[in-house]
């Protein structure tokens, strides 16, 4: 009797953990067309935020598609950024280009593995970024939990400095044109939207 509790259990587990965990699928076609939209911050205040000071460097609203998720628990900016999204617009929010290519999260950063580019890379570059992202409220932080790849969202906020009483500083990047280790954006989220 124990045994098929168990395995009911189990079975209803999986069931449960697919059913939110699986990806979204729109088909072929754009879903999110239009790039990050940036302007510069004027008269926000630093905010206190438990052990860290966050410096508004720029104002940032974008509709995009989320290529991957991952969610951090032991790194340094675990407390204050626990997700990394990897998000894509343009001909990178289209499935057509995306179901040749496999987006991994590591270390903050993030990579495609692929047989050959569906389109030139650099427009792939172009098109997307990783983002660390601090939620402003534990609805945000709730909604972030929620999301799914392939799920396209709707975020406003600020591209901000992170200074920390332990003395290390995480900065955003300003474009969404560099590559590599401090190419990600740093975004203090105050509004965020799944659709």
């Amino acid at each position: 009797m124990i045994k098929h509790i168990i395995f009911i259990a189990l079975v209803v587990g999986g069931a449960f953990y697919y059913w939110t965990t699986r990806p979204v699928t729109h088909g072929p076609g754009v879903v999110a067309p239009s790039d990050p939209v940036q302007r510069e911050a004027f008269g926000v205040k630093p905010i206190t935020f438990d052990d860290y000071t966050i410096t508004a460097l720029a104002e940032i609203e974008m509709e995009s598609r989320v290529l991957s998720k991952k969610r951090y628990y032991y790194d340094k900016y675990a407390d204050v950024a626990p997700y990394d999204i990897v998000f894509g617009w343009g001909p990178m929010s289209d499935e057509k280009n995306l179901n040749p290519i496999l987006v991994k999260q590591s270390d903050r950063n993030f990579y495609w593995e692929m047989i050959e580019p569906p389109i030139p890379e650099n427009l792939m570059r172009r098109n997307t970024a990783n983002m660390h992202l601090i939620p402003s409220s534990d609805e945000i932080a709730d909604k972030l939990g929620d999301v799914r790849e392939g799920h396209v969202v709707k975020l406003e906020g600020y591209l901000v400095k992170v200074d920390s009483e332990d003395g290390w500083v995480l900065k955003s990047s300003l474009t969404r044109r560099d590559v590599g280790d401090k190419s990600s954006e740093v975004v203090w989220i105050t509004n965020f939207s799944i659709r």
